[in-house]
């Protein structure tokens, strides 16, 4: 692979990590309501998520959804019911941030694997990265040569961009935890990453092979 290419790639991929999407304002989310430590979990479990999307591109899962109409339209259709759920759930916390807690924030908080699940899960079904992994990740692959190095490669260059982004946005809001967990921003979080979720499920819904 050329440097031209790396640095191309390297470039989409930090632009592609820090602009805001579902992992972002996770990552915010959990930093500001259960400290570092769990944004740490749920950011690994990110990165599995964006691992799994990786190989899946190339062994060929992209083609297999343009060409299956029905497989296409299932995944479709449960990952956008799952963001949308995501969002409905935050619009309806009202007094705190916490995606695992009751409405008064009584609940047990959540173990190091729910957060990691949580951010597997919202990897998996995040549509910017399934539009990256699915459309652009390919076109930077070339054919002729090796796969294993171009993949080990390109992946390590998207999950270094990918962690150090969002490590970066949970330390940020696990030092405004006073801040963010007053009950006015704590709704106006709730109401903006809720309505985002809500979007990227919609945008999910929309797409077509």
């Amino acid at each position: 692979m050329t440097l031209q290419l790396l640095l191309a790639y390297s470039l989409i991929t930090w632009l592609t990590a820090a602009t805001p999407g579902p992992a972002v304002l996770l990552a915010l989310r959990n930093g500001a309501t259960r400290g570092f430590r769990a944004g740490l979990y749920s950011t690994l479990g990110n990165q599995i998520g964006l691992l799994l999307l990786a190989g899946a591109s190339i062994l060929g899962l992209g083609v297999i959804l343009h060409t299956s109409a029905w497989l296409f339209t299932l995944v479709k259709w449960v990952g956008a019911a799952y963001l949308v759920y995501l969002g409905v759930r935050m619009l309806r916390s009202r007094d705190g941030l916490d995606l695992g807690s009751a409405a008064q924030g009584d609940a047990p908080p959540a173990s190091d694997a729910q957060m990691f699940r949580l951010g597997l899960w919202v990897s998996l079904t995040n549509p910017k990265a399934i539009l990256f992994f699915g459309a652009l990740f390919p076109q930077f692959v070339q054919p002729e040569q090796p796969l294993l190095p171009q993949f080990a490669t390109l992946v390590s260059l998207s999950m270094c961009a990918s962690v150090s982004c969002l490590l970066t946005y949970v330390w940020l809001a696990s030092h405004a935890r006073r801040w963010l967990q007053r009950p006015r921003a704590a709704r106006w979080i709730n109401r903006v990453a809720g309505s985002v979720f809500i979007g990227f499920g919609v945008v999910l819904a929309g797409l077509r092979r």
